[in-house]
């Protein structure tokens, strides 16, 4: 059973403008054996063999399987013969593509270090208000392989110094782009907004529409059965929200495609929507809230304490206790932010965060959240977290600068998807199984 699902953002370096990525990945306890990585064909011949060759790089059946592991775990599906022949060949897909982006940045000279990895791997744990050393140990436990979600982490890092070093200059924004957006969001006020995520599929050609629609039922079959929608969108989605397990932000009405703002208009938060064929492929979206354009909400100012119970900064136990009691009787933010500031990391004092970068039991615990309140704890195997909202922010358009930076950030998401469609055309790509 795995405990805690974790979706946060690894900063890139260039403050809100640059190309966010996520790594999704989940908190586990040991698994069966059965549980762990199947041949995605008949069990036969080693698992070195050759699965896929891109360009001079190998993708062998192990890699193949390791990733799978890796997916089934996190996403909640079942690690059956059946659903590991429908999925092998999406996520062979990720793995031609993940590398892809590696040799694009090796020769740009952009590969993430092995510190910045490390420091990508920290900021997931202290993010999620984990201990140091919590993501890999349960990992571990489970059975899976660290080497994978490394490669991820580096993979999608080093993608990211590529956008930020080669893509960047391309995406600035002119005066009078910024000027219509505004007028956009003006007239947009006073009507409804969609806070989502999505899974789109692309269908290439004809003659994958029977294989694409039946996947797209299986992944909602499984999201039905309690599958992570973020883990299956990050490592199933063609979209660009893929990289941010497929968190869209709040979206306006007509920004949709008509037959998903036709699937939207019936949809509580917390649906799933059924597979949607739009122009491209087919689409799910997940709805997790509504509100009317210009209310609060697009950042909340949190702040967070994390006890440790377990690890190399575990609290001893009576100073464990001692500090629960004293988290559940602040008031305050200044005394929250004195006491995470004491605590030193992955504690942290207060920060601006968007709903869409936090974890769906982060986020449950801080809505509705007074101003200066603790929430209630959040409980992981290796010790709890208390989270406090400091500030609501005012109504109405955010100021100029943020409205810039998302548009920038759009651009080098665009500019970002057609690299890596280049990239896929002109590469010599060669699939064995």
């Amino acid at each position: 059973m795995f405990s805690k699902l974790i979706s946060v953002r690894i900063l890139s370096g260039v403050p809100v403008l640059a190309c966010l990525c996520s790594l999704l990945v989940a908190v586990a306890a040991p698994a069966p054996v059965s549980a762990r990585a199947p041949d995605p064909r008949a069990q036969s011949g080693s698992a070195q063999r050759i699965a896929a060759v891109v360009n001079n790089d190998v993708i062998s059946v192990r890699d193949l399987n390791t990733r799978m592991a890796l997916v089934m775990a996190t996403s909640g599906m079942p690690n059956t013969p059946e659903v590991a022949q429908r999925v092998a060949p999406q996520i062979l897909r990720a793995l031609i593509e993940e590398t892809l982006k590696l040799q694009e940045a090796t020769r740009a000279g952009t590969i993430a270090s092995p510190e910045e990895i490390q420091g990508g791997v920290r900021r997931l744990e202290q993010q999620n208000g984990m201990p140091p050393g919590a993501l890999e140990r349960n990992l571990r436990a489970a059975g899976l392989e660290w080497d994978a979600v490394l490669r991820q982490v580096k993979a999608e890092i080093s993608w990211v110094n590529y956008v930020r070093r080669t893509l960047l200059g391309r995406a600035s924004v002119s005066p009078e782009e910024l000027a219509i957006y505004e007028n956009q969001l003006k007239r947009n006020l006073g009507q409804p907004e969609y806070l989502i995520a999505n899974i789109f599929l692309a269908v290439d050609s004809p003659g994958q529409e029977a294989e694409v629609r039946a996947l797209a039922d299986r992944l909602l079959e499984q999201l039905r059965k309690g599958a992570s929608f973020g883990a299956l969108a990050r490592q199933f989605s063609r979209s660009a929200s893929a990289e941010r397990s497929g968190d869209m932000g709040w979206v306006a009405p007509g920004d949709f495609d008509p037959e998903v703002l036709e699937a939207l208009s019936t949809m509580q938060a917390g649906n799933v929507s059924r597979p949607i064929r739009t122009y491209g492929g087919y689409e799910i979206v997940l709805l997790r809230s509504k509100r009317t354009a210009g209310s609060a909400g697009n950042g909340t100012p949190l702040a967070r304490i994390v006890l440790p119970s377990a690890g190399p900064q575990a609290l001893p136990p009576d100073r464990f206790q001692a500090l629960r009691s004293q988290v559940s009787t602040l008031r305050g933010c200044e005394a929250f932010n004195r006491l995470a500031e004491e605590l030193g990391a992955p504690s942290a004092p207060v920060a601006m965060v968007g709903p869409e970068s936090l974890a769906p039991e982060i986020r449950s615990r801080i809505q509705g959240l007074g101003v200066g309140q603790v929430s209630p704890a959040l409980k992981f195997d290796d010790g709890e977290a208390y989270f406090m909202v400091c500030e609501r922010p005012p109504e109405g358009i955010p100021p100029r600068d943020e409205l810039r930076d998302r548009l920038v950030q759009r651009k080098l998401e665009g500019l970002s998807q057609r690299r890596l469609r280049d990239l896929r055309q002109q590469a010599i790509i060669d699939i064995r199984i």
